[in-house]
């Protein structure tokens, strides 16, 4: 095992940090004695936003040899324990002696492969000489055991797909992307690249190939999910009930599901189910940050657990891979973009129910200055009964709850009608 880490970070420092890093809207935390700890689905971009650090450090002229970065997703690895780590160090020091008594940047992939890991990233985080950057796909992971190791030594930052700002710059379609005062050009290029993200989505790798390869390239990202981050790491009881239940995901995303649901539809297709395994299954792909609930907002406990949530997913390139597009799809399709973009921003998400039984798609909490927001979520408003109960809607639970802020995103309607905003999806993703 010695001389296969010896090659996989001899290969690092021969091929050195790649080109070409596009930066993202991803504030990076390092602290003394802490573990900066990057989390998100696979493929979204986590190894490149090390990257990024990695080339922030050359720039500051941190010398290549005091930077440590290994994969453990690299198969040459795939036999490695608790008790090969500490080889890391040593090679290390053997590559590099001089660097061997200085601060050393640790960039380690996916560690939580190597059962027991925990003792060995808190060894690293007490060492003086080492500040520790974990990266993973899988939050619960992750988030318990380094809550337990760590306690409370550890910097958080989550990594989703392309937002549409980020979508924009990677793509080089602006060199600085306008939020504000945009022109006739501006308008009609956002508009075309808004219904562009709709279709192709913001994983990073599938930007610049055809329709069909993303297809292909975003089903095995789903799969890669299913076996690696679930399958290989939980005891499922039924693989067939997991991949049915993802599917019902697919098919029914941005609308009310229970276990109950999943349950009949699944024992319809002869496909047994209890809903305790159900409901395992929808914690799971939730731990891994393909699929994201949404419960109804509520103080209390109990109500929330007696309705329905909402499942969104983490991107509509994915989304169009695993389903068969529709028309009547549209309006959810965009509900799941703003669900994402709200989720971006780290707030507590809900969704609202009036007395009379009418909903405002999204409840906003924000945790850091505790103000709130309600966002309704309409395709067009153009229908004069869709216009009346979308605005009715927002009106009762502005009434209900005194929240001043209140939007309505749209396709491409643009108004502010009795104190309530109406805005274009583009538009408001760049706010």
């Amino acid at each position: 095992m010695e001389q296969k880490l010896m090659s996989v970070m001899r290969e690092f420092y021969h091929d050195g940090i790649p080109d070409g890093i596009v930066p993202r809207d991803v504030e990076y935390a390092e602290k003394l004695r802490a573990s900066t700890v990057v989390k998100g689905m696979r493929r979204t971009g986590k190894t490149f936003i090390t990257y990024a650090r990695m080339k922030r450090l050359l720039d500051e002229r941190i010398p290549l040899g005091r930077i440590v970065h290994v994969n453990f997703e690299d198969e040459r690895l795939s036999g490695l324990t608790v008790d090969d780590l500490h080889l890391i160090g040593e090679i290390h020091a053997e590559l590099y002696p001089v660097f061997s008594d200085v601060k050393t940047w640790y960039f380690l992939d996916e560690l939580q492969n190597v059962r027991g890991w925990e003792s060995y990233a808190r060894r690293l985080v007490d060492s003086k000489n080492i500040q520790l950057c974990l990266t993973g796909s899988s939050s619960r992971l992750l988030s318990e055991e380094i809550a337990t190791q760590m306690r409370g030594r550890s910097l958080p930052i989550e990594v989703f797909p392309l937002s549409f700002a980020e979508y924009l710059r990677f793509n080089g379609m602006f060199k600085e992307v306008p939020t504000t005062g945009f022109t006739a050009r501006e308008k009609g290029l956002l508009r075309r690249a808004m219904s562009d993200y709709m279709e192709r989505g913001g994983f990073p790798d599938v930007q610049d190939v055809s329709s069909g390869m993303r297809a292909s390239m975003l089903q095995e990202y789903v799969d890669a999910v299913l076996y690696r981050d679930i399958i290989e790491r939980h005891d499922v009881p039924s693989v067939q009930a997991l991949k049915y239940t993802l599917e019902y995901l697919f098919h029914n995303y941005a609308r009310k599901t229970s276990t109950r649901s999943i349950s009949g539809v699944l024992k319809n297709l002869a496909v047994p189910a209890n809903r305790e395994s159900i409901s395992d299954y929808l914690d799971w792909l939730k731990d891994a940050y393909l699929a994201y609930q949404v419960s109804v907002f509520s103080d209390s406990l109990a109500v929330r657990r007696v309705n329905p949530d909402k499942y969104y997913l983490i991107d509509p390139g994915l989304i169009r891979a695993m389903c068969v597009k529709n028309d009547a799809e549209r309006g959810w399709m965009l509900e799941n973009v703003v669900y994402m973009a709200l989720r971006r921003k780290g707030g507590r998400v809900s969704y609202f129910v009036n007395g009379d039984g009418t909903e405002v798609d999204f409840h906003v909490h924000d945790k850091v200055s505790h103000t709130e927001s309600l966002v309704q979520v309409s395709f067009a408003m153009s229908d004069a009964a869709t216009f009346d109960r979308e605005m009715h809607a927002l009106k009762s639970a502005r009434e209900k709850t005194g929240i001043g802020d209140c939007t309505i995103v749209t396709w491409d309607d643009e108004a502010e009608i009795d104190g309530i905003r109406v805005v274009p999806a583009w538009k408001w993703l760049l706010a």
